[in-house]
């Protein structure tokens, strides 16, 4: 790829990332396919950087993307996106992480043994590793679940996932 092509394509993901806050629904939508199609890591870091974005809309347009890209350069900040103060951002990054299966499997028992103590970290780790149970792994991440679900979550799930963990190891 040559020099020019690259500052066109960089320009393009500059353009069609700016298009993520639009007023206008469909130029939304449009420049989130858009960005999907192209794909590459170019775009995933672009999206990455919307995650942080103080618009609720940018960063819902930036995860559902990440959603369709389903690149593991992702994980980590789709992990922190769990605690995103925006329950459909939040919603989203968990689907990001369940799409990614094992690499999001990983991730999400990582987090676990760390941030347990939020509320919202545990809802959304919930919902990944219940998504992913259906995919496999379920007698791994059984006893992972039922910790988050037990009277002291904070406490019980981060060494059920650190044992899940620990289980996935060679």
């Amino acid at each position: 790829m040559t020099a020019s092509h690259e500052s066109t394509q960089s320009n393009r993901i500059g353009q069609l990332i700016r298009n993520l806050g639009d007023k206008n629904g469909v130029v939304r939508e449009e420049s989130r396919h858009e960005l999907v199609r192209m794909g590459g890591l170019a775009v995933v870091r672009a999206l990455v950087g919307e995650l942080n974005s103080p618009r609720r809309l940018v960063r819902w347009e930036a995860a559902k993307s990440l959603v369709a890209l389903a690149d593991p350069v992702a994980a980590h900040a789709l992990l922190n996106a769990l605690e995103d103060g925006d329950e459909d951002v939040r919603w989203l990054a968990a689907e990001g992480l369940v799409a990614l299966q094992d690499e999001g499997l990983m991730t999400v028992l990582s987090g676990l043994t760390r941030r347990a103590k939020s509320a919202e970290f545990r809802t959304s780790a919930h919902h990944v590793l219940h998504d992913l149970k259906k995919q496999g792994h379920s007698e791994l991440i059984a006893p992972v679940l039922a910790a988050l679900d037990q009277g002291d979550p904070q406490i019980t799930a981060p060494t059920a996932a650190f044992s899940a963990l620990q289980a996935l190891k060679p």
